[in-house]
């Protein structure tokens, strides 16, 4: 992959258009699920819970493929569930090959399980800037997303669940709270009485590949990452900074302005003098560039099927925010929307997730969002695309198991600024785009 691309790619997969939401039961409902008794319990099993999943996360298999471990009796009731599970690569066993339907589950397999049908793959990288209670033996970025977001179940990770507590933790997970949607719905509100906006910030793509398998030398050196400073004006201006930090500790610096109908960029590598000004005759829609920024940087179709949790309050730079998180995935068909634009798939997304041979599994979205609690504005942000590959599309071992890409909002400003267009630029020789 040319390096020159890197970019694009990345801003590319942060503003997917996004079309797809799913609602859960709540948590009375799915101790309904249980047989009679089962829901007073001190312990809820594998099985028990896997029955759950697959009725809060709306996951459905297929009742004549696939066979199961020896251990998971064909006519038993949470059968059909842990199949579908089991189909979808969410429940994969222990190493001796069996599943343990009757063992009780504890918070943290529950996470992990959890983790996987809402497209976190076990190869995902861990938060480093999360700090995790206690020891984690397994499943750490899972837990670590799922302490972002404000979700995690009641207890200690090791500790046994009650059918109880996984019927109300589930219920949480997949339900919305009102509250943390209609703050959100408020930022967008003042936003979008803001003429210029300003958020600085770093981007980061990184690939992760499948253990076990061989792997080039160019996948394993895809980490990349870079510092980002966007600015947009109602003025039909905008300037973008982007400073991507490649393998070898070699850098290249991206800078874009758009300004009376054209599009201004220079390009520098590492070690180079600063690179040569081009105006390009075409320029982007500087107002469809605002209004995006005015929706927090996401495409405005998202935001009827995000999943909307509330974080609390907290001092941020000395300032009293409140936090929200939110999030969004398709990993099965049932659903109409295009979640990528048609040169990536042909057909809509329902068609591609039910297609044999697919290449991607499934796409996910984690968002977090600090609010100024008084101006509703934001102050920090944290958001997450993760896309997980099937483990052998078309019959082949992928040798990549997810991809993601990730952009932290750390500075925001609002009117308090002016896009100057460099004179360099402005004697730049007109150029046809290409």
């Amino acid at each position: 992959m040319r390096k020159a691309s890197l970019t694009g790619l990345i801003l590319f997969f942060m503003f997917l258009p996004w079309g797809t939401a799913w609602a859960g039961p709540t948590a009375g409902e799915l101790l309904a699920l249980l047989p009679p008794g089962a829901g007073q319990a001190t312990e809820l099993t594998r099985g028990g819970f896997a029955v759950m999943l697959a009725v809060a996360a709306g996951i459905k298999g297929d009742a004549e493929t696939g066979e199961l471990p020896v251990d998971v009796p064909p006519e038993s009731w949470y059968t059909p569930a842990l199949r579908a599970l089991w189909q979808q690569g969410i429940i994969q066993g222990y190493p001796n090959g069996t599943l343990r339907p009757e063992q009780p589950i504890t918070s943290l397999e529950a996470v992990i399980l959890t983790a996987r049908a809402m497209g976190l793959p076990n190869e995902i990288g861990g938060r480093e800037d999360n700090p995790l209670p206690g020891k984690i033996p397994y499943g750490l970025s899972q837990y670590a997303f799922f302490q972002q977001q404000g979700l995690l179940p009641p207890g200690e990770p090791l500790a046994p669940m009650s059918p109880a507590e996984a019927a109300r933790w589930l219920a949480a997970v997949f339900g919305s709270e009102t509250r943390a949607g209609n703050l959100l719905a408020r930022c967008r509100q003042v936003l979008a009485g803001k003429e210029a906006i300003r958020v600085r910030g770093t981007v980061s793509l990184q690939f992760y590949n499948r253990p076990g398998l061989p792997t080039t030398a160019e996948l394993d050196r895809m980490v990349i990452y870079g510092d980002v400073l966007n600015e947009v004006s109602m003025t039909g201006k905008m300037h973008q900074l982007v400073t991507l930090h490649l393998e070898k500790k070699q850098e290249m610096t991206i800078e874009q302005f758009v300004s009376g109908g054209y599009l201004y960029r220079r390009v520098t590598g590492s070690g180079r003098e600063t690179g040569e000004w081009q105006r390009l005759s075409f320029a982007p829609d500087v107002s469809l560039l605002l209004r995006q920024q005015q929706n927090l940087g996401l495409p405005a179709g998202i935001f009827p099927f995000l999943h909307y949790h509330l974080l609390g309050e907290r001092e941020i730079a000395g300032r009293h925010v409140v936090g929200v998180s939110f999030y969004a995935r398709q990993n099965n068909p049932g659903a109409p929307g295009d979640l990528l634009p048609l040169q990536v798939f042909s057909g809509s997304v329902d068609d591609y997730f039910s297609q044999p041979g697919k290449l991607i599994r499934s796409l996910s979205y984690w968002g977090v969002i600090y609010l100024d609690s008084e101006s509703l504005l934001p102050v920090k942000s944290d958001l997450n695309l993760v896309m997980a590959f099937e483990p052998a599309p078309g019959g082949q071992p992928a040798v990549m198991a997810a991809m993601e890409a990730r952009f932290q909002g750390k500075d925001y400003n609002f009117d308090d600024f002016k896009i100057e267009l460099p004179a360099a630029a402005v004697a730049a020789p007109v150029k046809e785009n290409q």
